[in-house]
């Protein structure tokens, strides 16, 4: 209820917090992305401006993947979250830790790694879409006060979608549902890459932090019901020689 809330929104809050707060680091952050496109290279997988190519003669494209960029994140997060807690309460509470965990490790890894998106990236070939096609969503992701503009290591945006998507595809069940988790992170996937907001390598990355946050959440659900297990087992049998001396 009230109580749920208030922890996920001063939690995120935290995260956002900590993850705007924008340090001078433009030089570094360009080069780390600098060394991730020609890493990229060097294993033939530098798709990204090939694959913007497939968009930019068409507006309605464009817009599609600026809206799927914006709008298929956090606003959809939130909506299964409460669809979740809902319908599914303990399958809300264990994507709850997995969306924290992953959320501390990436602000580790911002910290330690800032990483330039493609946009900015002068010289590449990237198309910033969101700046000249849709401004409301560039304004909001320019915020200072809460977005950092060399977090893109890893993408929480893909591995948000990927990790909810499994998710809502396993307790959904309804060819719908199924369908649903599995479209959204392959449309996400496209989004971040068609926008120039983020290497392949980001979203690659995004997975693996989503899952190890996802693997942390396990661990903490099996040590809660191991615990609840021990005090069903042991408590009665503690409380018994109280009642004897009664």
């Amino acid at each position: 209820g009230l109580h749920e809330i208030v922890v996920v929104v001063v939690a995120f809050l935290i995260y956002f917090a900590i993850r705007g707060a924008v340090v001078d680091r433009e030089n570094e952050a360009l080069a780390h992305a600098r060394g991730i496109l020609s890493l990229e290279r060097s294993l033939k997988f530098a798709w990204e401006t090939e694959m913007q190519s497939w968009i930019l003669g068409h507006h309605w494209m464009i817009k599609t993947m600026n809206w799927i960029y914006f709008w298929g994140h956090m606003p959809l997060v939130i909506a299964f979250a409460i669809w979740l807690y809902i319908r599914h309460r303990r399958e809300y509470f264990l994507t709850r830790n997995a969306f924290l965990a992953s959320g501390a490790i990436a602000v580790v890894i911002y910290a330690l790694y800032p990483v330039a998106p493609p946009r900015l990236l002068e010289g590449a070939g990237f198309v910033d879409t969101m700046a000249i096609y849709d401004r409301v969503g560039y304004n909001a992701q320019e915020a200072k006060a809460f977005v950092n503009p060399y977090a893109a290591v890893p993408s929480l945006h893909f591995g948000w979608s990927l990790l909810l998507g499994v998710v809502v595809a396993r307790v959904g069940r309804s060819s719908f549902f199924v369908a649903f988790g599995v479209l959204w992170p392959v449309a996400m996937f496209f989004g971040i890459l068609m926008t120039g907001n983020h290497f392949i390598f980001d979203a690659l990355a995004g997975a693996v932090v989503s899952f190890a946050g996802l693997a942390i959440a396990y661990a903490i659900e099996q040590r809660q019901d191991a615990v609840r297990a021990w005090l069903r087992t042991h408590i009665p049998s503690l409380m018994q020689p109280a009642r004897d001396g009664k």
